[in-house]
């Protein structure tokens, strides 16, 4: 049993890493170097609270000789380490009475259907993946085209296509869950080429050029296990499958595909597949989601906010959340060295996005500030209510732009004050940024929301409200607006066999939690066709 260790500090600028700890171990314990066999990083965090003195926070495990009288030498400071939870998804399952008549089908390739297609290989069994959107390596020059042309592609995009609209974000690897398999996510990850400092790092990201390259990774590994991926073809329909199978999938190239096992894992923005399922009968229903708009300051203006003059650090990000009466305003997805994206998904409609690059130096910082929108907002009796306010607001986005995918920016001092702005507006946003009043464009109840909470912002990172900072929008694409209801078998409470998945059935929201939901579906397939496999041997 290994001992553990928590609140080790080293100061920034000492270096970092096992040779930078170890030596502060021995000292804590009393102990020579060579009595340390072993030491693990468990937790990694910065404490930049006193500027004068930013450090970095070490929680590790180690192994030593003489453990017990180490233990007992040390006065509390160490204790012995709990063993880890199992991070194995297919655990207490009998594989051996696995028996599938026909391969899954996955719709969707984003983390939680590319998870659950690798919990099913790891079964021994292959699936179907059916993407709408291209493969990375076609769908980097369709995106491209849209920031530099403002040609959008209504199938791949930075929100179909390969990876997901994860693929094109800041990566980062936080979940509001405490659930065992988290672990296997990341450890699937470094598998798959994702800097190993994500299983200890407080705040770990991944970045857009290591997602690129993990999703190729994961796809070749899955394909040399014998799942098959159907890039640039879309679910249109589904029926009965008869004696031989539960389901058949139609496809937008007029095919049927049988199969006994669907996982919906469309994402958020399939629009016109939540209205084929609704007509197809599946039960869904409307839930609250957000809103808001991407703030954008130069990067140095964080820096020197959360740092202060320290100039050995990354690029400093935050999470603010304030109160207006019962509504809540909060930060999301903030993109530290980042730039802003289109993730629109359809013709005439502008909603953006942030993403960053691994080593975050775009010079930006942006993050969406959003605003929760409750039911009784939006709802007037049918489930897609919520969907057409996103397109509505969408719409109006699109024609302050220029109609040409530009996006309507505000000077964040002018947005409080309702005013247009002038000048040149510096912005990562391409294809570029046309001035428009945001605080009209946005329902009052959020921008009225949203000016609220500035002030409260500034006041916990005074030079908030600068100058140079920008609103840019809409953000309208924090996560679906319906649930697609399951039971407590994570299947369909319509339809058996169909497993709605991820961020577009309403259960996930982040790349984290989107990939835990893909394990926990892909488990649930494999168990349920064990128990049919029993029944029909």
């Amino acid at each position: 049993m290994a001992l553990f260790l928590k609140n080790i500090e080293i100061p920034v600028g000492y270096g970092s890493g096992e040779s930078s700890i170890r030596p502060e171990v021995c000292s804590i314990l009393g102990i020579p170097a060579d009595e340390v066999q072993a030491l693990r990083i468990v937790k990694k965090s910065l404490d930049a609270r006193k500027k004068s003195r930013i450090v970095h926070r070490y929680q590790v495990e180690i192994d030593v000789l003489n453990e017990t009288a180490v233990l007992a030498a040390s006065h509390g400071l160490a204790e012995k380490a709990e063993p880890k939870a199992s991070a194995n998804p297919l655990e207490n399952l009998d594989l051996q009475n696995l028996r599938f008549r026909h391969p899954p089908c996955i719709i969707g390739s984003g983390p939680a259907g590319t998870f659950a297609a690798l919990t099913l290989s790891a079964a021994g069994q292959p699936a179907l993946v059916v993407e709408r959107g291209e493969a990375v390596e076609n769908r980097l020059r369709t995106v491209g085209r849209l920031r530099q042309k403002g040609e959008l592609n209504t199938e791949s995009n930075y929100c179909f296509g390969e990876g997901g609209a994860g693929t094109f974000s800041d990566g980062k690897l936080t979940c509001g869950k405490n659930h065992p398999l988290i672990r296997h996510v990341f450890d699937e990850f470094v598998r798959f080429g994702a800097p190993a400092a994500i299983q200890y790092d407080a705040h770990p990201h991944i970045g857009t050029d290591y997602l690129l390259r993990i999703a190729i990774n994961m796809r070749q590994n899955l394909e040399a296990m014998g799942t098959r991926f159907l890039f640039g073809r879309r679910l249109i329909d589904f029926r009965t499958g008869g004696r031989h199978a539960r389901f058949e999938v139609g496809l937008d190239d007029g095919s049927w595909v049988p199969t006994d096992h669907i996982i919906l894992a469309i994402g958020h923005s399939a629009r016109d597949t939540y209205e084929m399922l609704l007509n197809k009968g599946v039960t869904m229903v409307p839930k609250p989601f957000a809103v808001g708009a991407r703030f954008e300051h130069p990067q140095d203006e964080i820096n020197r906010i959360q740092f202060g003059t320290c100039e050995l650090l990354p690029a400093a990000e935050y999470k603010l959340a304030a109160q207006a009466g019962d509504r809540g305003i909060w930060t999301f997805c903030m993109c530290p060295g980042g730039h802003l994206l289109p993730t629109s998904a359809q013709p005439g409609h502008l909603a953006i996005n942030g993403m960053s690059y691994h080593a975050r130096n775009s010079g930006f910082a942006n993050a969406a500030v959003v605003v929760n929108v409750r039911r009784e907002d939006f709802y007037q009796g049918h489930p897609l209510d919520g969907m057409k306010f996103q397109q509505q607001l969408e719409r109006s986005a699109f024609a302050a732009g220029g109609s040409n995918y530009s996006s309507p920016a505000q000077r964040l001092e002018d947005f409080i004050a309702g005013r247009q702005s002038r000048g040149e507006l510096k912005s990562t946003y391409r294809p570029g940024v046309t001035a428009a009043r945001l605080d009209q464009i946005l329902p009052d109840f959020i921008a009225n929301a949203l000016k609220g909470a500035l002030s409260e912002y500034n006041n916990r990172m005074r030079g908030f409200i600068s100058p140079h900072a920008l609103v840019v929008g809409v953000e309208s694409k924090t996560s679906s607006p319906v649930a697609i209801t399951r039971d407590d078998r994570l299947a369909s409470i319509s339809h058996p066999g169909l497993f709605p998945a991820g961020e577009g059935a309403g259960f996930a929201g982040g790349i984290v939690s989107a990939a835990l939901d893909g394990v926990r579906i892909g488990r649930a397939v494999v168990a349920e066709e064990i128990q049919r496999s029993v029944h029909l041997h």
